[in-house]
């Protein structure tokens, strides 16, 4: 871990747990699977940025504007609810008005706030920090520069309470799995008075997610094309922007929005960098970004699952969006430090991949609830013996019901385009 001082501003470049993905890793993995896909964390070159924030300013385009209206009116309330003489900590870079609310809040209670954003740009970073101690004239900053999990692990320690930020509906880009991996990775490192203030897009009305994906100016559609230029400007890439369209649409089955790139003929396109052509059918997309919505009570499931829970909730007037506070479950006396960070997956690994058997799924669908009646969200195939269970988001959760019974560690998504696994024991995504 790298470190510079001055006088209110620290600046700590995150010593990397794993070797990080490169864009021609990514592009050469994504577009080389059954399902092509591309990272959507790739969005983000300059130009991606400003147009995510022109995307931010659409009328069409409620999360932000939605988000932004509950921190201005229940800021007092979060600070109140967070402790005494915080600390914040934040996922992203706090360049936005919505993280402003919170420190202007936090000041007005309080004689001096310290600040630790992380962030993957160093030169972002940079940047906004000297922009808000300009800003704050009580405020220092730690600048953590690294990947989010890399960052967790040198969050700056602070005797009150540090109230942690990820918002604007971010956990809503990973698969569940990884987002009760993430939550638990920063459990692990929290204390009993920590907190972590999360905003969660919620499940509404079809016509309102589509408008909000698919706006009528085309913001979000070049917004999602400028990945293919990136690959077009850094990796030699040939792709001809109109051949392809942006589609997003909301999938039931899945409750989350999926930015699409469509091929809208059959055409082979050439990356140099890569020396290698990838061949794409007519109808065929690459999928880009995922964006789950959730219902209250599927995200305090989820939450619990990472050993946090609920502790208060704000919501907009039309129940579209919510910032939730969670706070540490309680741990049983013998769980210790050592034991959280496992469950965590820092950088942890499956111990348990020597018991995966060459099985035939059982079913279509969750036996159990064919069985029974019942109905399922998502659908999980046990590598062991093939079983079929339903998702923890489904109201009978047959799948963990499943590795309970039997001790059969490790499942596999069993939904078109996944190939994710999870092993109960190690708590771990692979």
């Amino acid at each position: 871990m790298t470190t510079l001082s001055s006088n209110r501003l620290r600046f700590v470049e995150a010593r990397a747990a794993h070797m990080p993905e490169v864009l021609c890793q990514a592009v050469e993995e994504g577009l080389t699977r059954a399902q092509k896909e591309l990272p959507c964390r790739y969005f983000y070159d300059s130009a991606g940025s400003d147009l995510f924030e022109q995307i931010c300013r659409l009328p069409e385009y409620y999360p932000t504007r939605t988000e932004q209206a509950i921190l201005e009116r229940h800021a007092p309330e979060m600070l109140e609810a967070a402790g005494r003489e915080i600390a914040l900590v934040e996922f992203g870079s706090g360049s936005s008005y919505k993280t402003r609310i919170l420190m202007t809040a936090a000041l007005d209670r309080q004689s001096a706030l310290h600040y630790a954003p992380i962030d993957i740009s160093t030169h972002f970073l940079r940047e906004s920090a000297h922009a808000l101690l300009e800003e704050y004239d009580r405020l220092s900053i730690t600048a953590i520069a690294g990947e989010y999990r890399d960052g967790i692990r040198s969050l700056p320690a602070h005797e009150g309470p540090r109230l942690i930020l990820f918002l604007g509906s971010n956990i809503g880009n990973f698969e569940e799995a990884d987002a009760v991996s993430f939550l638990a990775a920063i459990r692990a490192r929290m204390q009993p008075h920590d907190r972590i203030l999360v905003g969660v897009d919620l499940v509404k009305d079809r016509a309102v997610l589509h408008a909000a994906y698919n706006d009528s100016q085309g913001i979000t559609a070049n917004f999602n094309k400028n990945l293919l230029l990136r690959i077009n400007r850094e990796l030699g890439g040939e792709f001809q922007l109109n051949a392809f369209t942006h589609d997003a649409p909301f999938v039931e089955k899945k409750s989350r929005i999926e930015m699409r790139l469509v091929s809208q003929k059959e055409q082979c396109v050439r990356i140099g960098a890569l020396d290698k052509r990838f061949a794409f059918a007519q109808g065929e997309y690459i999928n880009t970004e995922n964006s789950h919505k959730y219902t209250l009570d599927g995200f305090t499931r989820l939450s619990s699952s990472a050993g946090l829970m609920v502790q208060e909730r704000w919501l907009d007037s039309r129940e579209w969006f919510a910032v939730l506070l969670l706070k540490p479950e309680a741990e049983n006396a013998s769980t210790d430090r050592q034991e959280r960070e496992r469950r965590a997956i820092m950088p942890a690994a499956c111990t348990h991949q020597d018991q995966i058997a060459d099985v035939e799924p059982s079913a279509e669908g969750c036996e159990d609830c064919l069985r029974d009646g019942g109905t399922w969200v998502h659908l999980r195939t046990c590598l062991m013996c093939g079983h079929v269970g339903c998702c923890d988001s489904s109201p009978n959760k047959h799948a963990t019901k499943h590795f309970h019974a039997t001790q059969h560690p490790i499942i596999k998504s069993f939904e078109p385009g996944e190939d994710w696994r999870w092993c109960y024991i190690d708590q771990v995504g692979f």
